[in-house]
């Protein structure tokens, strides 16, 4: 099968996760705002400047191919006032540049984990990875998993994935949140993740962002239970990415 070259490559080891920052608060507001972005890995100028202004108004923000230098603490993430966590997937030669899923938050994380996908895609030879983290938030613990779905696979290996990502969801008795890039870019994907998410018990955020060089579909998503939607939209004045960032503003679910 032939290879593209590519300056990333998996890392040897696990998905190692980093603890980048510390969280300013100890407990959500009355509302939770979060962005969903997928950041190209930070190649077009001003997607840092970006992305320090969306972070300031939300609580969570959940990054897919976000970069990571040295592998440490940047003034970025110490300045921010949220906790970042990120599950370096790819890294260069030397792994003195990392990517993959970063998450965001404002109260620490009770717990976090990386999980990467069963398959590769075909022509780097490259796994994708989703992040899993939990929160405390309004007596009970709200699971938010970042997301980034696997590329030019078949639909089979598609919902391999999908199927990993619904397990934790299955699983959790508390609010869930479950956001990211998730490359549905045919039909079958799209219905096949509809689908999934609606037997999880899911429910979809109505914001779209289609693309012309993504096939003008739509491959960004926010995906929720057991709170409730207050507000929802794209960001399409940020144009430091291929992608579109998403905002959305839940509330603890009264009924």
């Amino acid at each position: 099968m032939i290879r593209l070259r590519s300056k990333f490559l998996p890392l040897t080891e696990a998905s190692q996760l980093k603890r980048l920052g510390d969280a300013s608060a100890t407990t959500f507001g009355a509302t939770l705002k979060l962005i969903s972005w997928n950041m190209y890995k930070a190649q077009r100028k001003g997607c840092m400047p970006d992305l320090t202004s969306l972070s300031a108004g939300v609580e969570l923000a959940l990054l897919q191919e976000a970069v990571l230098y040295g592998g440490l603490a940047h003034p970025f993430h110490l300045a921010s006032g949220l906790e970042w966590i990120m599950a370096e997937n790819l890294g260069t030669a030397h792994q003195a540049i990392t990517t993959g899923p970063k998450t965001g938050s404002r109260v620490a994380a009770l717990t976090s984990h990386a999980i990467r996908t069963l398959d590769h895609e075909p022509f780097t030879g490259t796994p994708k990875t989703f992040l899993q983290t939990t929160y405390p938030f309004c007596g009970e613990r709200l699971l938010v998993l970042n997301v980034h779905a696997i590329n030019l696979v078949s639909t089979a290996k598609f919902a391999r994935q999908v199927a990993q990502i619904t397990a934790p969801v299955a699983a959790h008795e508390g609010p869930c949140i479950v956001a990211g890039d998730f490359n549905t870019w045919n039909a079958a994907r799209w219905h096949l993740l509809l689908k999934a998410m609606a037997d999880a018990g899911l429910t979809r955020v109505p914001a779209a962002a289609p693309q012309w060089r993504h096939f003008n579909q739509v491959l960004d998503h926010v995906f929720y239970r057991g709170l409730r939607l207050m507000s929802a939209r794209p960001l399409l004045h940020v144009k430091s990415s291929d992608h579109v960032p998403l905002w959305a503003e839940f509330a603890p679910d009264d009924a």
